[in-house]
């Protein structure tokens, strides 16, 4: 008879040096083994963090018009040697202004220069509260197209979503629909596959893009972040 047998490792897991080093079965410290749920496997480490545009009462400000890539309402860059994973995307639109199209859009890449000004600078927070780590990304909202290009580098527009038309809704509106949501979600669990942030020189970018005739609203990102050493 035999049994299967790991090694713990909750708080701090030793990754291999390459892809061909052999491993024990990672386990919890109750002997679970980390199977399907390796997102909450690297939630427990400390891995996973939230970064929201907007908070609390007080949305952003989103483009208005259609999407303008040089102008996103979220942009995370992710410096060298670093990975993220995106795990989910959520748009939520408070107010769409006026009846015209409303669209969103998340894309990543490599390069590309940010707008020199109107950016808000957002701070992730560790979904593990003691944060045993901090995240090394760059993540701003609202930015400006002042001196912005858009990414360059194996760009890929990896989600769309949005309505032909929007309009913001008022008391007993006469505009309001069987089907006129306001929340927009990506999910990595629901999409099986997630763009892979990583480059071992130069940045690499997600943008996020949410667009109607004057939107307002939030946007939340929950992203896995890695050395770059767990590709080794």
């Amino acid at each position: 008879m035999s049994d299967m047998r790991g090694v713990t490792g909750v708080s701090t897991v030793i990754r291999p040096a390459g892809d061909d080093d052999f491993r024990m079965l990672r386990l919890q410290h109750d002997g679970a083994a980390f199977v399907t749920e390796w997102e909450m496997g690297l939630a427990l480490e400390g891995r996973v963090y939230v970064a929201t545009a907007g908070t609390v009462t007080t949305p952003i400000t989103f483009g208005a018009g259609t999407i303008d890539t040089t102008e996103p309402d979220f942009d995370m860059s992710v410096p060298a040697s670093t990975l993220v994973i995106p795990l989910e995307i959520r748009v939520y639109m408070e107010t769409y202004g006026t009846n015209a199209q409303f669209e969103c859009m998340a894309s990543v890449g490599r390069l590309g220069v940010l707008g020199s000004t109107g950016a808000t600078t957002v701070t992730p927070t560790n979904l593990r509260m003691d944060a045993p780590f901090t995240s090394t990304v760059s993540i701003v909202s609202n930015v400006d197209a002042s001196g912005a290009t858009y990414m360059t580098g194996n760009v890929t527009e990896f989600w769309r979503a949005g309505q032909q038309f929007s309009i913001t809704k008022t008391t007993a509106s006469a505009t309001a629909a069987v089907d006129d949501p306001n929340l927009f979600i990506w999910r990595r669990s629901e999409s099986r596959v997630a763009p892979v942030l990583y480059s071992t020189a130069g940045i690499t970018r997600l943008n996020v893009f949410a667009t109607s005739q004057a939107g307002s609203g939030f946007i939340t990102v929950i992203y896995a972040e890695l050395p770059g050493s767990a590709l080794a």
